[in-house]
């Protein structure tokens, strides 16, 4: 997992978005992961990945999880400098 999962949120508007950034290329990341395993099973001769699919899924839900915390923290912020 990233470290910068692990801190507290920023305090910035600026830093805010850059981490939503990275959180949506680390989901697109495992999105990619997932279509490739997906691609590469061969049921009939017993090659399949699903556990792997399934942690990739995991992970892409608990990224979203993140971004959202950082969204939410994100609109206080902006409510906060327009003075609401």
């Amino acid at each position: 997992m990233e470290s910068f999962l692990r801190n507290p949120l920023p305090e910035t508007i600026s830093e805010l978005d850059e981490q939503i950034a990275r959180i949506e290329e680390m989901q697109r990341a495992c999105a990619d992961a997932v279509r490739d395993l997906m691609a590469r099973e061969d049921i009939t001769n017993g090659i399949v990945f699903p556990q792997e699919i399934h942690e990739l899924q995991q992970k892409k839900n608990m990224l979203e999880t993140h971004k959202q915390y950082r969204r939410v923290r994100r609109r206080r912020l902006q409510m906060l400098h327009a003075g609401m």
